[in-house]
């Protein structure tokens, strides 16, 4: 008995020891995140899981009274206005770009313009760094609260991202991750780490692009929040109509992008959109219209469009609502 007690207290003592150990490594962590500046500069606030985080209400006037990039809006929508919400991550919210510039903005004003005699909103609801969990829990929350008539949801290759364990978002989810046990947090991300380099060699040799790796490792779990966008839609009568951005190619051009195993994979992504009721328009064939570095926000940033490409986006999306029907039966 002696012997085990005394096994189990070193073990304490070394749990202890390593606990310790990584919490001051965390906390160099996240003054990495602030990057000089204080908690209060942050112009986000921790929130419930699973969204962890959320933007200020009014931060630095950058965002409005219900915290997001976009103009004020009254949750209560006025007589015959054709709400379209636009949900998405950093593409939507991004704050390289103009707010009037963003595609969320310049698509209110192009349905407006095509569409006479109606009246048109489209608030929006980007949040940097929100994978497809946090954007199913904002449209719950936050979205269906502003009487939407149809929900846009920018889907993005990154957005099968864990929030915490793949840090898709500057490192906010680990910043406001909730675990308490730095052992614990530690080793989450190690094991899966282990795990998905395992499941890619075996089951997805041939994939190349890191985002679609990340989608193929957790095909599961947004399967899930698919299933659960497309119960949300049916169960409030508000249709969503998902437009996926594709991750821009690594070396700059769209013919280098991409492997066959790449776009098998895409391919399936698409499919299980539509399988569920929701109706799909892919990015990849639009932007493969231009070269990488005319609608890039710069070298090397996989993820974010520039002005143009922002501009690109919403002509194109006005068109496909419009010419696929999804929004005419809603009428003046």
């Amino acid at each position: 008995m002696k012997r085990l007690a005394l096994s189990i207290l070193s073990l304490m003592v070394l749990f202890g020891l390593f606990e310790g150990v990584l919490q001051i490594r965390e906390i160099g962590k996240k003054g990495e995140i602030l990057a000089g500046r204080s908690p209060e500069d942050l112009g986000t606030v921790e929130a419930d899981l699973p969204l962890l985080y959320t933007l200020k209400a009014d931060w630095q006037g950058k965002f409005n009274s219900h915290g997001f990039r976009d103009i004020e809006r009254s949750k209560a929508k006025a007589e015959n206005v054709f709400r379209l919400a636009v949900v998405g991550d950093s593409v939507t919210m991004q704050m390289t770009v103009p707010l009037e510039k963003l595609y969320g903005r310049r698509l209110e004003s192009l349905l407006g313009e095509t569409l006479p005699g109606w009246r048109i909103e489209c608030p929006l609801f980007g949040v940097t760094g929100y994978g497809a969990e946090q954007a199913l829990a904002l449209m719950r929350t936050e979205v269906l609260d502003f009487e939407p008539d149809a929900i846009l949801w920018q889907f993005h290759l990154n957005d099968a991202a864990d929030p915490v364990i793949d840090g898709g978002n500057g490192g906010l989810g680990r910043y406001y991750d909730p675990t308490r046990s730095q052992v614990v947090a530690y080793l989450r991300r190690k094991v899966d780490h282990i795990l998905k380099k395992r499941f890619l060699r075996q089951h997805s040799p041939g994939l190349e692009h890191m985002d679609l790796k990340l989608q193929a490792w957790r095909w599961d779990e947004v399967g899930r929040v698919v299933d659960k966008v497309s119960e949300m839609s049916r169960d409030s009568g508000v249709p969503v109509f998902v437009v996926v951005f594709p991750s821009f190619p690594g070396g700059g051009h769209w013919a280098q992008g991409y492997s066959d195993a790449d776009m098998e994979l895409y391919r399936a992504m698409i499919e299980r959109f539509e399988a569920n009721g929701l109706p799909v328009l892919d990015l990849m064939p639009v932007f493969k219209g231009f070269e990488v570095a005319e609608i890039q926000q710069e070298p090397g940033d996989l993820w974010h469009p520039n002005v143009r490409g922002h501009r690109v986006m919403a002509q194109a999306i006005s068109q496909w609502l419009i010419e696929g029907g999804l929004i005419n039966k809603f009428g003046p």
